[in-house]
């Protein structure tokens, strides 16, 4: 195999968000006629808010963010809140992978233990991945928007010229779909999600986990294995696990996302940051719903629909409002006003919301017995994921 290409990741100077073009942070509305409505910024092609109509006719935000957009840009925790994850979502181990001969060096931004060993890993595109890139209009309706953007050859170390476009459209069905399209001059690796941080509640009534949401996931009967203890790097082991029945990861039946979630295994406290492998999944296949999790304050419920193989679930590990170390102000976030209930600030509690990841095998380019992400000039990328939304009477009304 020939020899490595190496990558150094960007200077500093590289973030400098006063320096954004003038659009980045410009808010883009959609909207159907039911009330629903989503807005984006060009930074990341990211949704900073979502809104649904609530049990009492009202409307709840349901995905965290900032008011003040420019912190998509510059706040110094890396929350992906929204954004639009690429070219490889997750982690991919040592920063580096083969493809026709070739072992392509990536950009770390996860970089192990104090030593910067036995943990590097390039996570969700790099250092500047697309969720700090600023996309292009290219189509526009009060429904719906298509972003677009450009990744030249040797873009954070990946191999290819890129060109992605993707959709965003709020339909009547109050559903949120999401449409990616992607070519390329030569051979590449492209898989992308989108990274938004789900809270049905809203922070109703200041509640501030999702531990009481119910999920159902019932052809989740499988899970990537990832590294655990001592270093919890989360790093695809290349094994696959069957879910055995009543574990922390049996969601085949409905089940608060709380009731196990000590039992995880991904931080030293559990918690969940897994890739559920769907059974059903056969490659091409159309979109399908794979899940359903439902506030029971507020009435919402979503269905999740994908083409993917795979979700990934993760329950807010790292957030740290005002119910943890105030000594401790990493992801100490504020609140959005949509979310805020009172007077005085407000921040985003430990697991505090969820991720619903559509997503492709982790670490697809380094283990060929997982499905492949290649693409070429004849063989482009697509993807269809979506997230419908309807309500239903509480079981604790609380809106």
């Amino acid at each position: 195999m020939a020899s490595a290409f190496a990558f150094a990741d960007p200077s500093p100077s590289f973030f400098n968000c006063s320096k954004q073009e003038t659009n980045a942070f410009t808010p883009v509305v959609i909207k159907n006629s039911h009330g629903m409505s989503g807005t984006m910024i060009a930074y990341g092609a990211t949704m900073t808010h979502l809104i649904v109509p609530n049990y009492l006719g009202g409307k709840s935000d349901v995905i965290l963010g900032w008011d003040d957009l420019t912190q998509y840009c510059r706040n110094h925790e890396h929350t992906y809140f929204g954004a639009t994850i690429g070219r490889i979502a997750n982690r991919i181990k040592k920063c580096e992978f083969p493809l026709s001969g070739r072992v392509y060096k990536v950009s770390c931004n996860e970089k192990g233990d104090a030593k910067g060993q036995n943990g590097y890993d390039t996570l969700h595109g790099g250092v500047l991945g697309f969720d700090r890139r600023v996309w292009s209009v290219t189509a526009q309706s009060s429904s719906s928007v298509t972003w677009s953007y450009h990744s030249p050859d040797g873009e954070m170390g990946f191999p290819g010229d890129l060109h992605i476009n993707v959709t965003h459209s709020i339909t009547e069905e109050n559903e949120w779909t999401i449409e990616y399209r992607g070519s390329t001059t030569t051979e590449t690796v492209v898989a992308m999600t989108n990274h938004a941080y789900f809270n049905l509640n809203a922070n109703v009534n200041n509640t501030p986990t999702v531990m009481e949401h119910v999920l159902t996931l019932p052809h989740g009967g499988k899970l990537q294995e990832v590294t655990g203890p001592p270093g919890y790097h989360s790093i695809a082991t290349g094994k696959v696990k069957t879910v055995s029945p009543g574990s922390p990861w049996d969601f085949s039946q409905p089940k608060p996302l709380g009731r196990d979630i000590d039992r995880g295994t991904v931080t030293s406290k559990g918690g969940y940051d897994n890739a559920w492998l769907l059974s059903d999944w056969t490659p091409g296949m159309a979109a399908r719903p794979v899940l359903t999790i439902s506030s029971q304050l507020t009435g919402i419920e979503l269905t999740m629909a994908t083409d993917q193989p795979s979700v990934q679930i993760y329950s807010g590990n790292f957030l740290n409002g005002t119910d943890s170390d105030p000594t401790s102000p990493s992801f100490h976030l504020q609140r959005k006003k949509s979310q805020t209930f009172g007077s005085g600030s407000q921040y985003y509690h430990y697991r505090g919301a969820f991720t619903l990841e559509a997503q492709q095998y982790i670490d697809a380019v380094n283990h060929p017995n997982f499905p492949s992400v290649r693409i070429t000039k004849s063989k482009g990328y697509s993807q269809h994921t979506s997230y419908k939304f309807r309500v239903h009477r509480p079981l604790h009304p609380s809106v």
